[in-house]
């Protein structure tokens, strides 16, 4: 049992129904479990111990699960991550016993500093996606579709560029599952060793196309990608860095 579906206890209601996504599955790509909880303000230190408290349990009774904890920079700065990842859905139906009773000795402890919890799956796409490691902060970019074919055949124009041209900060594309009406359909993550890495002179993902397929080309591109977007909430950011303390990892 990772941290994800210990946390989903605490309201199952916000477990978002498993939909059908767009694009076929590649044998390389994977699922994340992302549980975003809101701590109550004031609490963030005895959550923070309440957790710790809980991940010691597990690394003292040799729990083989992995989690990496993330906090909002900007936005609600009492918001974390914790996410994990699946090879695919019959995980779910494992059971860990030492997951289950290092929760039932910390439940209260963590509980009673939690405000909100919610509970969403994604989708890694590795065919748009590069190879990152050795990151600290990441931003989020979200989106939300209207039309989803026009997306997926901009996007993976912009991406195959991309890759051609050897740019060396793709980021990971995720295709959320089951996003209701006012959610992101899409995210891509952006990578960054630490934060003085986002004062780099990167060129962006326009940039590197206009360099490689011309400014006609890249013109082209972004008209599709905007219009494939919906026109009340389309696009949203958000940054975060990792939060080493609250991560748990079977090699620690």
């Amino acid at each position: 049992m990772n941290f994800t579906r210990v946390m989903m206890a605490l309201s199952v209601s916000a477990l978002l129904t498993a939909g059908t996504t767009v694009l076929a599955q590649d044998d390389d790509s994977f699922f994340l479990e992302i549980t975003e909880v809101g701590v109550k303000i004031g609490h963030g230190p005895k959550f923070r111990e309440a957790v710790k408290s809980y991940n010691k349990c597990l690394a003292d009774n040799e729990y083989d699960g992995t989690w990496s904890a993330w906090r909002n920079v900007d936005g609600d700065v009492n918001v974390y991550h914790f996410v994990s990842t699946m090879n695919n859905w019959a995980e779910m139906d494992s059971a860990n016993e030492v997951g289950e009773t290092c929760w039932s000795r910390n439940h209260d402890q963590v509980t009673a500093h939690v405000d909100s919890i919610s509970v969403s799956f994604a989708r890694h796409l590795p065919a748009w996606s590069g190879q990152a490691e050795g990151f600290d902060v990441v931003r989020l970019h979200q989106f939300r579709v209207d039309d989803g074919d026009l997306f997926e055949t901009t996007v993976g124009a912009i991406t195959s560029i991309m890759k051609e041209a050897e740019y060396g900060h793709m980021g990971t594309w995720y295709d959320v599952i089951g996003s209701d009406s006012n959610e992101p359909d899409y995210f891509v993550v952006s990578h960054f060793q630490n934060f003085a890495a986002l004062d780099e002179d990167r060129p962006g993902a326009r940039q590197v196309v206009v360099d490689a397929a011309g400014e006609e080309r890249a013109d082209e591109l972004w008209e599709q990608f905007g219009n494939s977007l919906h026109d009340d909430w389309e696009y949203s950011s958000q940054l975060l860095r990792r939060d080493v303390e609250l991560s748990h990892s079977s090699d620690d």
